[in-house]
Protein backbone atom coordinates (compact mmCIF):
# COMPACT_ATOMS: atom_id res chain seq x y z
CA UNK A 1 0.00 0.00 0.00
CA UNK A 2 1.13 3.77 -0.49
CA UNK A 3 1.02 4.49 3.24
CA UNK A 4 3.09 1.99 3.88
CA UNK A 5 5.82 2.46 1.11
CA UNK A 6 5.80 6.33 2.61
CA UNK A 7 6.36 5.34 5.61
CA UNK A 8 9.42 2.61 5.27
CA UNK A 9 11.02 4.65 3.20
CA UNK A 10 10.91 8.20 5.85
CA UNK A 11 11.67 5.44 8.53
CA UNK A 12 14.71 5.02 6.18
CA UNK A 13 15.62 8.60 5.73
CA UNK A 14 15.05 9.02 9.45
CA UNK A 15 17.95 6.41 10.38
CA UNK A 16 20.35 8.59 8.15
CA UNK A 17 19.19 11.78 9.00
CA UNK A 18 18.94 11.01 13.10
CA UNK A 19 22.91 11.60 14.11
CA UNK A 20 22.69 15.04 12.17
CA UNK A 21 19.50 15.59 14.10
CA UNK A 22 20.52 14.82 17.43
CA UNK A 23 23.78 16.97 16.96
CA UNK A 24 21.73 20.16 16.55
CA UNK A 25 21.92 23.32 19.41
CA UNK A 26 18.88 23.75 21.63
CA UNK A 27 16.98 27.01 21.32
CA UNK A 28 16.90 29.76 23.62
CA UNK A 29 13.81 30.70 26.04
CA UNK A 30 12.35 33.87 25.27
CA UNK A 31 8.85 35.35 27.38
CA UNK A 32 6.32 33.35 29.54
CA UNK A 33 3.17 33.03 29.08
CA UNK A 34 0.03 31.21 29.92
CA UNK A 35 -1.55 27.63 29.12
CA UNK A 36 -4.86 26.69 29.38
CA UNK A 37 -3.69 24.82 32.80
CA UNK A 38 -2.76 28.07 34.35
CA UNK A 39 0.94 26.17 34.52
CA UNK A 40 3.63 28.64 33.55
CA UNK A 41 4.83 28.07 29.83
CA UNK A 42 8.45 29.51 29.04
CA UNK A 43 8.44 30.33 24.92
CA UNK A 44 10.94 28.23 22.89
CA UNK A 45 11.76 29.49 19.74
CA UNK A 46 13.25 27.02 16.79
CA UNK A 47 13.41 27.75 13.26
CA UNK A 48 9.65 27.97 12.43
CA UNK A 49 7.05 25.31 13.42
CA UNK A 50 7.04 22.91 10.79
CA UNK A 51 4.73 20.70 13.00
CA UNK A 52 0.67 21.22 14.16
CA UNK A 53 1.08 21.50 17.54
CA UNK A 54 3.97 20.65 20.11
CA UNK A 55 4.40 20.45 23.73
CA UNK A 56 6.98 20.02 26.43
CA UNK A 57 6.00 18.95 30.40
CA UNK A 58 7.30 18.01 33.69
CA UNK A 59 6.32 13.94 34.10
CA UNK A 60 5.68 14.57 37.66
CA UNK A 61 3.51 17.53 38.07
CA UNK A 62 2.34 18.06 34.85
CA UNK A 63 3.75 21.29 34.65
CA UNK A 64 3.58 22.83 31.28
CA UNK A 65 6.77 24.04 30.22
CA UNK A 66 6.28 24.89 26.13
CA UNK A 67 2.89 24.60 24.53
CA UNK A 68 2.49 26.22 20.77
CA UNK A 69 -1.64 24.81 19.54
CA UNK A 70 -1.71 22.06 22.43
CA UNK A 71 -5.50 21.75 22.55
CA UNK A 72 -5.82 21.64 18.64
CA UNK A 73 -7.73 18.41 17.95
CA UNK A 74 -5.22 15.96 15.82
CA UNK A 75 -5.26 12.19 15.02
CA UNK A 76 -3.40 10.20 17.05
CA UNK A 77 -2.54 7.92 14.69
CA UNK A 78 -1.00 4.65 16.43
CA UNK A 79 -0.64 6.41 19.48
CA UNK A 80 -4.00 5.38 19.93
CA UNK A 81 -2.20 2.29 20.89
CA UNK A 82 -0.71 3.89 24.52
CA UNK A 83 -4.40 4.02 25.44
CA UNK A 84 -4.93 0.46 24.32
CA UNK A 85 -2.15 -0.80 26.60
CA UNK A 86 -2.74 1.73 29.53
CA UNK A 87 -6.67 -0.19 29.34
CA UNK A 88 -4.62 -3.64 29.11
CA UNK A 89 -2.22 -2.80 31.99
CA UNK A 90 -6.02 -2.14 34.21
CA UNK A 91 -6.87 -5.23 33.52
CA UNK A 92 -3.63 -6.81 33.84
CA UNK A 93 -3.29 -5.19 37.66
CA UNK A 94 -7.04 -5.83 38.97
CA UNK A 95 -5.90 -9.92 38.40
CA UNK A 96 -8.59 -10.38 35.30
CA UNK A 97 -6.03 -10.73 33.03
CA UNK A 98 -1.87 -12.14 33.06
CA UNK A 99 0.87 -11.25 30.67
CA UNK A 100 1.45 -15.10 30.22
CA UNK A 101 -2.68 -15.85 29.01
CA UNK A 102 -2.48 -16.97 25.93
CA UNK A 103 -4.33 -15.19 22.99
CA UNK A 104 -5.64 -16.95 19.88
CA UNK A 105 -5.72 -14.72 16.63
CA UNK A 106 -8.94 -14.29 14.87
CA UNK A 107 -9.40 -13.92 11.17
CA UNK A 108 -9.87 -9.91 11.78
CA UNK A 109 -7.01 -9.43 13.46
CA UNK A 110 -4.67 -11.50 10.89
CA UNK A 111 -6.48 -9.18 8.25
CA UNK A 112 -5.23 -5.94 9.44
CA UNK A 113 -3.93 -3.79 7.36
CA UNK A 114 -0.52 -1.31 7.94
CA UNK A 115 2.06 -2.14 9.93
CA UNK A 116 1.75 -5.67 11.23
CA UNK A 117 3.17 -8.85 12.26
CA UNK A 118 1.86 -11.40 9.76
CA UNK A 119 0.12 -13.51 12.37
CA UNK A 120 -1.87 -16.20 10.57
CA UNK A 121 -5.79 -16.70 11.58
CA UNK A 122 -5.95 -19.55 14.40
CA UNK A 123 -2.12 -18.88 15.81
CA UNK A 124 -1.45 -18.19 19.44
CA UNK A 125 0.38 -15.99 21.51
CA UNK A 126 1.39 -15.21 25.05
CA UNK A 127 -0.73 -11.61 25.62
CA UNK A 128 2.60 -9.76 26.86
CA UNK A 129 4.02 -10.33 23.75
CA UNK A 130 1.38 -9.12 21.83
CA UNK A 131 1.61 -5.61 23.99
CA UNK A 132 5.06 -5.30 23.29
CA UNK A 133 4.54 -5.60 19.51
CA UNK A 134 1.76 -3.23 19.70
CA UNK A 135 4.49 -0.95 21.37
CA UNK A 136 7.22 -1.22 20.05
CA UNK A 137 6.52 -2.19 16.45
CA UNK A 138 3.15 -0.39 16.63
CA UNK A 139 2.05 -3.58 15.10
CA UNK A 140 -2.01 -3.20 13.67
CA UNK A 141 -2.65 -7.14 14.26
CA UNK A 142 -1.22 -7.50 17.74
CA UNK A 143 -3.16 -4.51 18.56
CA UNK A 144 -6.36 -5.84 17.39
CA UNK A 145 -5.62 -9.44 19.23
CA UNK A 146 -5.15 -7.42 22.59
CA UNK A 147 -8.34 -5.53 22.72
CA UNK A 148 -9.92 -8.77 21.75
CA UNK A 149 -8.35 -10.69 24.51
CA UNK A 150 -9.05 -8.13 26.87
CA UNK A 151 -12.55 -6.60 26.22
CA UNK A 152 -14.25 -9.63 24.12
CA UNK A 153 -13.75 -7.50 20.91
CA UNK A 154 -12.58 -4.65 18.95
CA UNK A 155 -15.83 -2.36 19.64
CA UNK A 156 -15.86 -3.36 23.36
CA UNK A 157 -12.38 -2.11 23.73
CA UNK A 158 -13.02 0.59 21.98
CA UNK A 159 -16.06 2.01 24.71
CA UNK A 160 -13.02 0.87 27.54
CA UNK A 161 -10.77 3.16 25.76
CA UNK A 162 -13.08 6.32 25.61
CA UNK A 163 -14.32 5.54 29.49
CA UNK A 164 -10.54 5.69 30.93
CA UNK A 165 -10.07 9.09 28.90
CA UNK A 166 -13.07 10.41 30.26
CA UNK A 167 -11.55 9.33 33.53
CA UNK A 168 -8.10 10.70 32.88
CA UNK A 169 -9.54 14.01 32.18
CA UNK A 170 -8.58 13.97 28.31
CA UNK A 171 -11.96 15.86 27.08
CA UNK A 172 -10.89 16.17 23.80
CA UNK A 173 -10.20 12.85 22.92
CA UNK A 174 -12.11 10.54 21.20
CA UNK A 175 -11.28 6.47 20.24
CA UNK A 176 -13.33 4.79 17.53
CA UNK A 177 -10.45 2.42 16.87
CA UNK A 178 -8.15 0.76 18.78
CA UNK A 179 -4.99 0.96 16.93
CA UNK A 180 -5.90 4.44 15.26
CA UNK A 181 -5.70 3.29 11.60
CA UNK A 182 -7.84 4.77 9.17
CA UNK A 183 -10.72 3.45 7.61
CA UNK A 184 -9.32 5.25 4.80
CA UNK A 185 -5.71 6.81 4.24
CA UNK A 186 -7.45 10.08 3.90
CA UNK A 187 -9.87 9.83 7.22
CA UNK A 188 -9.16 9.13 10.81
CA UNK A 189 -11.85 8.88 13.28
CA UNK A 190 -9.75 8.98 16.52
CA UNK A 191 -8.62 12.65 17.52
CA UNK A 192 -7.21 13.90 20.46
CA UNK A 193 -4.68 16.76 21.56
CA UNK A 194 -1.12 17.56 22.61
CA UNK A 195 -2.42 18.00 26.24
CA UNK A 196 -4.32 14.92 26.48
CA UNK A 197 -1.23 12.98 24.99
CA UNK A 198 0.51 14.30 27.54
CA UNK A 199 -1.68 13.00 30.54
CA UNK A 200 -1.80 9.90 28.70
CA UNK A 201 1.73 9.89 28.90
CA UNK A 202 2.01 10.55 32.56
CA UNK A 203 -0.53 8.02 33.05
CA UNK A 204 1.46 5.22 31.62
CA UNK A 205 4.89 6.26 33.31
CA UNK A 206 3.44 6.36 36.82
CA UNK A 207 0.77 3.78 36.87
CA UNK A 208 2.36 1.24 34.48
CA UNK A 209 5.72 -1.02 33.68
CA UNK A 210 5.60 -0.37 30.00
CA UNK A 211 8.85 1.53 29.73
CA UNK A 212 10.14 -1.54 30.20
CA UNK A 213 9.60 -2.39 26.81
CA UNK A 214 9.40 1.01 25.08
CA UNK A 215 12.66 1.73 26.41
CA UNK A 216 14.41 -1.11 24.07
CA UNK A 217 15.76 -0.52 20.73
CA UNK A 218 15.06 -4.07 19.51
CA UNK A 219 12.98 -6.60 21.55
CA UNK A 220 12.62 -10.29 20.86
CA UNK A 221 9.13 -11.91 19.64
CA UNK A 222 7.93 -15.19 19.89
CA UNK A 223 10.99 -16.96 21.40
CA UNK A 224 13.13 -15.28 19.69
CA UNK A 225 11.86 -16.39 16.36
CA UNK A 226 11.46 -12.79 15.39
CA UNK A 227 13.15 -9.06 16.33
CA UNK A 228 10.84 -6.31 16.90
CA UNK A 229 12.83 -3.03 16.62
CA UNK A 230 11.42 0.21 17.83
CA UNK A 231 9.79 2.96 15.44
CA UNK A 232 10.72 5.41 17.97
CA UNK A 233 14.42 6.40 17.02
CA UNK A 234 15.29 8.24 19.49
CA UNK A 235 15.32 5.53 22.06
CA UNK A 236 19.28 4.62 21.98
CA UNK A 237 20.40 7.62 20.71
CA UNK A 238 19.11 10.50 22.80
CA UNK A 239 20.20 10.47 26.22
CA UNK A 240 17.67 9.40 28.86
CA UNK A 241 14.59 9.25 26.10
CA UNK A 242 12.83 5.29 27.00
CA UNK A 243 9.63 6.04 25.43
CA UNK A 244 7.21 6.45 24.01
CA UNK A 245 5.22 5.50 20.89
CA UNK A 246 5.10 7.08 17.67
CA UNK A 247 1.92 7.66 14.99
CA UNK A 248 1.40 8.16 11.63
CA UNK A 249 -1.05 8.57 8.70
CA UNK A 250 -1.72 10.47 5.69
CA UNK A 251 -4.03 12.75 7.37
CA UNK A 252 -2.03 12.79 11.02
CA UNK A 253 1.39 13.26 9.65
CA UNK A 254 4.41 12.21 11.84
CA UNK A 255 3.11 12.18 15.14
CA UNK A 256 5.31 11.64 18.58
CA UNK A 257 4.82 11.79 22.00
CA UNK A 258 8.19 11.00 23.83
CA UNK A 259 9.59 11.07 27.60
CA UNK A 260 13.25 11.32 28.84
CA UNK A 261 14.80 11.45 32.27
CA UNK A 262 17.83 12.72 33.15
CA UNK A 263 18.84 12.75 37.16
CA UNK A 264 15.58 12.52 38.96
CA UNK A 265 13.75 15.23 36.02
CA UNK A 266 11.85 13.66 33.61
CA UNK A 267 10.13 15.01 30.76
CA UNK A 268 7.54 14.49 28.59
CA UNK A 269 6.79 15.84 24.93
CA UNK A 270 4.25 15.49 22.06
CA UNK A 271 5.02 16.83 18.48
CA UNK A 272 1.83 16.60 16.33
CA UNK A 273 1.74 16.38 11.98
CA UNK A 274 5.47 17.06 11.47
CA UNK A 275 5.96 16.65 7.61
CA UNK A 276 8.14 13.91 7.99
CA UNK A 277 9.90 11.07 9.87
CA UNK A 278 13.13 13.02 10.47
CA UNK A 279 11.66 16.10 11.28
CA UNK A 280 9.77 14.52 14.07
CA UNK A 281 12.21 13.08 16.01
CA UNK A 282 14.63 16.70 15.41
CA UNK A 283 11.59 18.56 16.91
CA UNK A 284 11.29 16.42 19.61
CA UNK A 285 15.22 15.65 20.29
CA UNK A 286 15.08 19.59 20.29
CA UNK A 287 12.23 19.88 22.30
CA UNK A 288 13.90 17.86 25.07
CA UNK A 289 17.09 19.22 25.09
CA UNK A 290 16.15 22.57 25.90
CA UNK A 291 14.12 21.70 28.17
CA UNK A 292 16.91 19.99 30.27
CA UNK A 293 18.77 22.57 29.39
CA UNK A 294 16.94 25.51 30.62
CA UNK A 295 15.28 24.02 33.78
CA UNK A 296 16.19 21.80 37.16
CA UNK A 297 14.42 20.00 39.40
CA UNK A 298 14.18 21.17 43.13
CA UNK A 299 12.87 19.38 46.24
CA UNK A 300 10.80 22.32 47.86
CA UNK A 301 9.08 19.90 50.51
CA UNK A 302 9.47 16.43 51.90
CA UNK A 303 6.52 14.35 53.87
CA UNK A 304 7.04 14.78 57.35
CA UNK A 305 9.72 17.55 57.50
CA UNK A 306 8.78 19.76 59.89
CA UNK A 307 8.09 23.46 59.30
CA UNK A 308 9.02 26.51 60.81
CA UNK A 309 6.01 27.34 62.37
CA UNK A 310 4.15 26.43 65.50
CA UNK A 311 0.93 26.49 66.77
CA UNK A 312 -0.24 26.48 70.05
CA UNK A 313 -2.90 23.77 71.10
CA UNK A 314 -5.24 25.51 73.95
CA UNK A 315 -4.78 24.03 77.15
CA UNK A 316 -1.97 21.78 75.83
CA UNK A 317 1.52 21.80 74.14
CA UNK A 318 3.24 23.70 71.47
CA UNK A 319 3.46 21.87 68.26
CA UNK A 320 5.36 21.73 65.33
CA UNK A 321 3.25 21.17 62.01
CA UNK A 322 4.60 18.65 59.40
CA UNK A 323 4.54 18.77 55.37
CA UNK A 324 1.62 16.04 54.34
CA UNK A 325 3.47 15.41 51.07
CA UNK A 326 6.36 15.98 49.11
CA UNK A 327 6.40 18.55 46.71
CA UNK A 328 9.44 18.78 43.84
CA UNK A 329 8.90 21.58 41.31
CA UNK A 330 10.35 21.76 38.37
CA UNK A 331 11.60 25.64 37.31
CA UNK A 332 13.54 27.77 35.19
CA UNK A 333 17.18 27.62 36.50
CA UNK A 334 17.45 31.11 36.15
CA UNK A 335 14.28 31.48 38.48
CA UNK A 336 15.04 29.25 41.44
CA UNK A 337 15.46 31.69 43.85
CA UNK A 338 11.96 33.53 43.27
CA UNK A 339 10.52 30.36 44.33
CA UNK A 340 8.83 31.27 48.03
CA UNK A 341 6.39 29.69 50.66
CA UNK A 342 4.07 30.91 52.68
CA UNK A 343 2.26 29.15 55.50
CA UNK A 344 -1.09 30.04 55.91
CA UNK A 345 -1.02 28.48 59.74
CA UNK A 346 -2.73 29.64 62.44
CA UNK A 347 -1.00 30.64 65.86
CA UNK A 348 -3.74 28.94 67.87
CA UNK A 349 -6.00 25.94 67.82
CA UNK A 350 -8.79 24.42 70.05
CA UNK A 351 -8.11 21.24 70.92
CA UNK A 352 -7.76 18.20 70.77
CA UNK A 353 -6.11 17.62 67.70
CA UNK A 354 -5.45 14.20 66.46
CA UNK A 355 -2.33 13.06 64.10
CA UNK A 356 -2.72 13.88 60.51
CA UNK A 357 -5.42 16.62 60.91
CA UNK A 358 -4.76 19.66 58.70
CA UNK A 359 -3.86 22.85 60.94
CA UNK A 360 -3.30 24.99 57.53
CA UNK A 361 -1.09 24.93 54.54
CA UNK A 362 2.10 25.61 52.72
CA UNK A 363 1.46 27.63 49.63
CA UNK A 364 4.34 27.54 47.04
CA UNK A 365 4.96 30.48 45.39
CA UNK A 366 6.67 31.93 42.10
CA UNK A 367 6.42 35.78 42.76
CA UNK A 368 2.53 35.93 43.29
CA UNK A 369 1.68 33.07 41.29
CA UNK A 370 0.78 30.14 43.12
CA UNK A 371 2.19 26.97 41.90
CA UNK A 372 0.92 24.61 44.40
CA UNK A 373 -0.66 23.99 48.10
CA UNK A 374 0.46 21.21 50.83
CA UNK A 375 -1.53 20.29 53.97
CA UNK A 376 0.81 21.51 57.15
CA UNK A 377 -0.46 18.63 59.52
CA UNK A 378 -0.15 17.69 62.94
CA UNK A 379 2.81 15.35 64.14
CA UNK A 380 1.14 13.86 66.88
CA UNK A 381 -2.25 13.47 68.95
CA UNK A 382 -2.70 16.06 71.18
CA UNK A 383 -5.65 15.93 74.46
CA UNK A 384 -8.71 13.31 73.44
CA UNK A 385 -9.72 12.05 70.09
CA UNK A 386 -11.66 13.47 68.27
CA UNK A 387 -15.38 11.66 68.14
CA UNK A 388 -16.96 11.38 64.56
CA UNK A 389 -18.39 14.78 63.51
CA UNK A 390 -16.06 16.76 65.85
CA UNK A 391 -14.49 19.45 64.20
CA UNK A 392 -10.83 21.19 64.22
CA UNK A 393 -11.51 24.51 66.20
CA UNK A 394 -9.38 27.38 65.49
CA UNK A 395 -8.63 30.54 67.28
CA UNK A 396 -9.89 34.06 66.22
CA UNK A 397 -6.51 35.10 67.72
CA UNK A 398 -4.31 32.71 66.01
CA UNK A 399 -4.39 33.31 62.28
CA UNK A 400 -1.40 34.51 60.70
CA UNK A 401 0.53 33.70 57.33
CA UNK A 402 4.05 33.84 57.12
CA UNK A 403 6.43 34.05 53.93
CA UNK A 404 10.11 33.44 53.83
CA UNK A 405 12.60 32.82 50.77
CA UNK A 406 13.46 29.14 50.05
CA UNK A 407 16.66 28.09 50.51
CA UNK A 408 16.66 25.97 46.74
CA UNK A 409 19.38 23.90 45.93
CA UNK A 410 19.45 22.71 42.11
CA UNK A 411 19.33 19.09 41.66
CA UNK A 412 22.20 18.38 39.32
CA UNK A 413 21.24 16.69 35.12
Amino acid sequence: MAVDRLHNLSRLSGMLALAAVLAMGAASPASAARTRRHHRHHAYRGSGPPYHAELLEDADSGTVLFAQSADLHWPPASMAKMMLLLVAEDQIRDGRMRLEDPVRISERAANTRGSHLGMREGDVYPLGELMKAALIKSANDAAVAVAEKIAGSVEACVRLMNEKAHELGMNDTYYGTVNGLPPRPDHDVDHTTALDLATLARAIIHNTDLLEWSRLETASFDGGTRTLRNTNHLVGHFDGCDGLKTGFTVQAGFNLTATAKRGDMRLVSVVLGAPSNPQRFALTARLLRWGFDNFTKVQVLRRGEPLPVHVQVQSGPMIQPISESDIALVVPKTKTSAVKLEYNVPQMVNGPVASGDSLGQVIVLDGGDVLTKVDAICPLTVGEPQRAGDSLSVSNSGGTAQSSALPISSNPK
